[in-house]
């Protein structure tokens, strides 16, 4: 049969979270999906436990990679899909009902968006919700309509970076065009080739959540050391825009800075290193006026009081 939809799901040693993520797309009202998990390398039983499922006859394409990293393993799904559109899923995230029906009702309605993407929720390790990305990062509360075109998508993807991977559908022929993910890259390869696609198409988004993030403690995104090249490849990124002639604005440059910045006073939080964190969190205020950067800011300069000068030298 001809599949609307291909899922694609890389997966390394998540066999605690990814019966959650599969059972979600097949919940979906649909059967015109493809489903592809590459299980990267797994050593947790996941292999064993996707042979189960190709024994039930489900659907499910299962592809085995040797530790290459999500980017690439993405990509080799990407050639071997099937689907007019690809839809993404992190193993340790999961789909709410109803979503690809929304999202493609969002693409059939109008043929020019290529990529779409939706509000998501955080949730903790006992999915229990936590915030929504849109209004946690104070996006998108003008907008009264389910759907909405971004008329500067590059824009507002360079500047705000509130687009979650696992919500990402894009039509599959514009790979052809933009390329996929830069295997060269350990970190932000997914932003990046959004960006890429915002700066040659239109791009679309659905308001409601309908995806649950997962903040897991032990995820392997998460030590210090990664934190920290994580932001630096944020500002990589940013930097390049700088210097290419794109018709960006210094204004979208400083929404971007703000929210570097404020990643940066983050870090330097979790370090107790609260002078940092204060002179980061006051630049990103500087740059973009917001009240939680005034209210973390407070709680840097109570942490300073209370804290042994010795602790944040």
């Amino acid at each position: 049969m001809g599949y609307t939809v291909s899922v694609i799901i890389p997966s390394y040693n998540c066999l605690a979270y990814l019966p959650k993520a599969i059972e979600s797309i097949l919940q979906q009202d649909r059967n015109d999906v493809e489903i592809i998990i590459v299980n990267d390398n797994s050593t947790d039983g996941t292999a064993e436990y996707l042979e189960s499922l190709r024994q039930q006859e489900l659907g499910i394409k299962v592809m085995t990679t040797k530790g290459l990293g999500a980017s690439a393993a993405r990509n080799i799904a990407i050639e071997h899909a099937a689907g007019e559109y690809i839809a993404f899923l992190d193993a340790d995230d999961y789909w709410y009902p109803g979503k690809l029906t929304a999202q493609l009702a969002l693409h059939d309605a109008d043929p020019s968006v290529a990529m779409s993407f939706t509000n998501y929720d955080h949730v903790n390790e006992k999915y229990q919700y936590i915030v929504d990305c849109f209004g946690y990062w104070n996006q998108f509360k003008e907008v009264t309509t389910p759907s909405y075109g971004i008329t500067q998508p590059l824009a507002l993807v360079l500047a705000h970076n509130v687009v979650g991977t696992s919500t990402v559908m894009v039509k599959a022929s514009v790979f052809k065009t933009v390329g996929m993910f830069d295997v060269d890259m350990s970190y932000c390869e997914d932003w990046q080739l959004w960006l890429k696609i915002c700066e040659q198409f239109e791009i679309a988004l659905l308001t409601k959540s309908y995806t649950g993030y997962l903040m897991r403690s032990d995820s392997v995104t998460q030590t210090d050391s990664k934190r920290l090249q994580h932001l630096e490849c944020i500002e990589h990124i940013i930097n390049d825009y700088k210097q290419r002639k794109l018709g960006l604005s210094k204004h979208t440059f400083a929404l971007a800075d703000a929210k570097l910045k404020e990643g940066y006073a983050d870090y330097y939080r979790t370090q107790r290193k609260f002078i940092n964190a204060l002179c980061f969190e006051g630049y990103a205020f500087l740059l973009n006026p917001q009240i939680r950067r005034i209210k973390n800011g407070l709680g840097d300069i109570k942490k300073l009081i209370l804290t042994p000068l010795r602790s944040y030298l």
